[in-house]
């Protein structure tokens, strides 16, 4: 019989009620897919997507299976009815049944990481890509620990869990298990070009930046060029010596020089200026 709980503590209180002693809570910290058989129970325990920290724990102990679960409700489809009165039928499709809502949940946040992927594509931000590679890690982990589960089940051989009586549909859970663990791994190589092209946008702008710069600081440059040459030959000018000796008594040569002074710098500036061909980078 499967008794569906609404929470971890009615859970432990039925497993009280057994006499058996079983971790509950030490269990829920485990972050990846979990299974403990022992000779007089079975505890499986699944953290799934959707909720904060959602777990999905299935407990079979003699005739008993108590199921908590943030994902499903273990509705068992009209094929598999037929099973149900035959030897572990009822606990091996609940527990099918659970780890096909799981690996379905899983698809779904995959779907939700590849959106945000492709998004990143087309404006690749470094923070936002680590992040999507750690969600992409960790449901890369939590596929493989899937598998591990649906392939130690067969192993082991369960008492309670009987895949024989659903091997075609067993086997499709396990290739299907296994092609999103690889399209997992896969995609955690597009985690590498998204960062290389992060990197590469991050270059482009540290390039626009410094152009910028050297803009700012050859006009700078030619403006105290034009500035200090005239400046120059006024401060020598104005010695004065000079001045009271020859250049007060020569004013317009004095002014004819500076301002012929002045243009000249304007025009090396602005040659110079030409020369480096700022627009066309």
């Amino acid at each position: 019989m499967i008794k569906i709980l609404e929470n971890a503590a009615e859970l432990k209180k039925e497993i009280a009620q057994l006499g058996k002693e079983v971790a509950i809570d030490e269990i829920l910290r485990i972050d990846l897919p979990f299974i403990e058989s022992q000779p007089l129970f079975t505890v499986l325990n699944i953290p799934s997507y959707g909720q904060d920290r959602a777990h999905n724990i299935l407990f079979v102990a003699q005739d008993k299976t108590f199921v908590v679960s943030g994902v499903t409700t273990i509705k068992i489809e009209k094929k598999f009815e037929k099973f149900l009165k035959k030897k572990h039928g009822e606990t091996t499709i609940g527990i099918f049944m659970l780890l096909k809502a799981i690996l379905k949940n899983y698809s779904h946040e995959f779907w939700s990481i590849r959106d945000r992927m492709n998004a990143l594509d087309l404006d690749p931000q470094l923070d936002s890509i680590e992040e999507t590679g750690r969600d992409l890690r960790k449901l890369t982990d939590r596929l493989e620990g899937l598998l591990q589960i649906i392939m130690e089940l067969i192993e082991e051989e369960i008492d309670c869990f009987n895949p024989q009586l659903i091997k075609f549909e067993y086997d499709l859970l396990m290739t299907e298990t296994r092609y999103w663990l690889e399209r997992c791994r896969s995609h955690n190589y597009r985690i590498a070009s998204l960062r290389t092209k992060s990197e590469m946008k991050s270059n482009r702008e540290l390039n626009d930046t410094m152009k910028k710069l050297t803009t700012i600081m050859t006009f700078l440059t030619i403006v105290s060029i034009v500035v200090s040459v005239p400046g120059t030959v006024g401060a020598i000018f104005g010695i004065p010596a000079l001045s009271d000796a020859y250049f007060k008594s020569h004013t317009q040569i004095l002014i004819i020089t500076l301002i012929a002074t002045t243009i000249l710098s304007l025009v090396l500036g602005f040659f110079y200026w030409r020369s480096l061909n700022l627009k066309q980078r």
